[in-house]
């Protein structure tokens, strides 16, 4: 049986390693993390119907269908406002046929059902491959863990890429801006009544979108997943306030709470849009990163990668969650052919590297893109 070690417990690491388990192969995910609290990597993400299907393929039922339950709708028109709350357009770009999630429950509901396969406080501090044909992961902590296959699921920051593809390093992308995300009223959600809503100020942009779960998730998880922790959580306002790169702000990335800051800059704004920002939950404020170049081929060997630590997209392109998924579903095709004997390794991690830096950088390039109709006068994404 083909051993599969995953770097990396965020939604594709965790996808990947739901598609290996339905496929019979034996898989272990460690994460950096301690496990005792949420991650802080934003809040809604929009899945299309490749992604929403990738999920349905790998997880157990009542697990899909409890993502499902707490999903909500990205349907309707793409509306542009001025900072007064006047109507400039309803036919912004968007998803379609697409469903929200919030990230963190979703990344909730797919730790579930791996039978105590996620191993946290998971430093990766170096990995080598055996003259055994193995490969050895190494943790700040001492210990090490030996499988056939390791794949860097780690994030932007992958220590795996790091060594695999050391030529390859994180720059800022000129995009900076805030983000918090406000318990839902009514008269916050007229301000998304569709996918997403934009509005244009002077020198600076506000995005916001709704999360409203189709089942409050605590409750959902209760009725569904009962042997599943899911902590309550209210529907919500996601916005980001986008600035220009120059703009003092961007020299102090990761403050703490930004509400004080970004009500200056739109303290002429719309009353609406102004007790959004002032009822919302702490806020950050700090800069995007993108690789600076295309990921290029590696040699191909025991160690692969995925999702964002081999395309690390911008979030105006809104395909990171989305690629990274893909991926997840193609390894693990690649690898059961391997382990029934179909297909070598090499070759097989040969293809789908291919096919992993085709998509994966068109998906950078897309958030790039992306990110020419939402960056402030005065910036330009890199």
């Amino acid at each position: 049986m083909t051993r599969v070690l995953v770097i990396g417990a965020g939604l594709g690491g965790l996808t990947l390693a739901h598609a290996l388990m339905r496929a019979g192969l034996d898989v272990n995910v460690y994460e950096a993390d301690d496990g005792t609290g949420e991650r802080a990597q934003g809040y809604r993400i929009g899945l299309a119907p490749p992604a929403l299907a990738a999920l349905r393929a790998v997880l157990p039922p009542r697990l899909y269908q409890l993502a499902e339950a707490t999903s909500g709708s990205l349907t309707g028109p793409g509306l542009l406002f001025d900072h007064r709350l006047t109507l400039l357009g309803s036919d912004l770009p968007g998803p379609e046929e697409a469903r929200a999630f919030d990230r963190q429950v979703l990344r909730q509901v797919l730790l579930g059902d791996l039978d105590g396969r996620v191993a946290f406080g998971k430093r990766l501090k170096d990995h080598t491959e055996e003259t055994d044909g193995t490969v050895t992961a190494h943790f700040s902590d001492g210990t090490r863990a030996t499988g056939d296959v390791l794949v860097g699921a780690d994030g932007g920051n992958s220590a795996v890429r790091r060594r695999l593809v050391p030529e390859v390093r994180l720059i800022d992308a000129d995009l900076c801006g805030a983000m918090g995300r406000t318990p839902a009223t009514d008269r916050f959600l007229e301000l998304v009544p569709g996918r997403g809503t934009m509005v244009k100020g002077p020198g600076i942009t506000l995005m916001l979108g709704r999360m409203q779960f189709g089942r409050e998730p605590g409750e959902a998880a209760a009725e569904l997943v009962p042997d599943l922790p899911m902590p309550r959580r209210e529907s919500y306002v996601r916005w980001v306030l986008l600035l220009p790169p120059d703009h003092p702000a961007t020299a102090t990335p990761d403050r703490g709470d930004a509400r004080d800051l970004v009500l200056e800059l739109i303290e002429d704004w719309h009353p609406d849009l102004r007790d959004l920002v002032r009822g919302a939950e702490l806020s950050g404020v700090g800069r995007s990163k993108v690789h600076d170049r295309p990921m290029p081929s590696w040699p191909v060997g025991r160690v692969t990668l995925l999702g964002d630590a081999a395309h690390l997209t911008l979030a105006s392109g809104g395909n990171g969650a989305n690629t990274a998924l893909l991926d997840a579903v193609r390894l693990s095709a690649r690898l059961t052919e391997v382990d029934q004997g179909r297909r070598d390794l090499i070759p097989a991690l040969t293809e789908y590297q291919r096919d992993l830096l085709e998509r994966g950088n068109a998906a950078v390039e897309a958030g790039k893109q992306a990110a020419h109709r939402f960056v402030p006068a005065g910036g330009e994404a890199r």
